[in-house]
């Protein structure tokens, strides 16, 4: 019996915190609004800011696929066995995921097959390609040390060893660090300037409640009784913000790409609607989360029981 007593009692106080947070909503309307306007604009931009370091992860891991990858060229009088050993020694090595003997035919079909090569498959006479070893690893930052292992072997050619680019791979590695660390930075940035909106917002409405919780408050309501409709409103507020920010997000998200796509074809940009749930999740999350700190902070310093 007590059990039911207490669960409906839990029910009726919850039924009374939406209700009297809609009410509040509704009443301070202008200011409701406002704080909704300023709050989306805020997850627009932690929005765009998620998608640009999302578009800029699958830039990242194209072009890092491709570095990830290193040609070591055989000298053409290496014995085949030296180059099978040295093969057998690198895919044992816990930095290599793969390793793949080209020889020289297949290095010349592959230049031929390649259409950017047309007009000099044409000229050439003979085959003047290396066989190579091709590497993938499993680290970017493994590359180096495998391109110095690589020129360390006496089967390499020592006119042009590996196809290594150690200033492009150090860029991409800087850039990725950059690249999260100004997204977190950002991010921090936008979440305090929500909060402190939405605090504001509350502090209105407390304002403007202050008769009703004094008499709350003399007829003994507990803490939460009177703080739950301002944290609700907040975590509407919040919700309302989010869901606004996410429909302009995700209508203007695919033209932005395909627009990017169609004036910078070169780098590998693409629509990902996976991405679109997460960052639903993201934006809806974050605003409820947002709305219910700012107004548990602003009703904490403005209710004093």
């Amino acid at each position: 019996m007590t059990v039911q007593a207490d669960t409906t009692m839990i029910y009726r106080n919850l039924r009374f915190a939406l209700n009297s947070a809609w009410q509040s909503f509704w009443r301070n309307l202008a200011v409701s609004m406002a704080a909704v306007l300023s709050i989306t604009l805020i997850l627009i931009l932690a929005g765009v800011n998620l998608l640009v370091g999302h578009a800029f992860s699958q830039v990242l891991d194209s072009f890092r696929a491709k570095v990830s990858e290193i040609s070591i060229n055989v000298a053409d009088d290496t014995p085949l066995q030296t180059v099978y050993d040295f093969q057998q020694q690198l895919s044992l090595d816990p930095r290599v995921t793969n390793v793949r003997f080209v020889t020289k035919d297949e290095a010349l079909a592959q230049f031929k097959a390649d259409p950017s090569n047309v007009v000099l498959a044409q000229q050439i006479d003979g085959n003047p390609l290396d066989a190579k070893l091709e590497v993938r690893v499993a680290n970017l930052s493994d590359v180096a040390a495998i391109d110095t292992l690589a020129r360390r072997w006496s089967g390499v050619d020592p006119t042009d060893p590996t196809n290594y680019q150690g200033d492009f791979v150090n860029r991409m590695l800087g850039l990725s660090q950059w690249l999260g660390l100004a997204g977190v930075g950002l991010l921090a940035i936008l979440v305090v300037v929500s909060i402190v909106i939405v605090m504001n917002t509350i502090r209105t409405a407390v304002y403007h409640r202050r008769k009703e919780i004094e008499v709350m408050k003399l007829v003994g309501a507990t803490e939460w009784f009177v703080r739950g409709p301002f944290v609700l409103e907040g975590v509407m507020t919040g919700l309302i913000a989010a869901a606004f920010a996410l429909a302009l997000l995700v209508i203007a998200y695919q033209p932005a790409v395909e627009r990017f796509r169609s004036d910078i074809a070169f780098i590998p940009l693409s629509y990902d609607p996976a991405f679109v749930a997460s960052l639903a999740r993201d934006l809806l999350v974050g605003g409820a989360l947002l709305g219910a700190l700012g107004s548990y902070i602003g009703v904490r310093r403005y209710v004093r029981l």
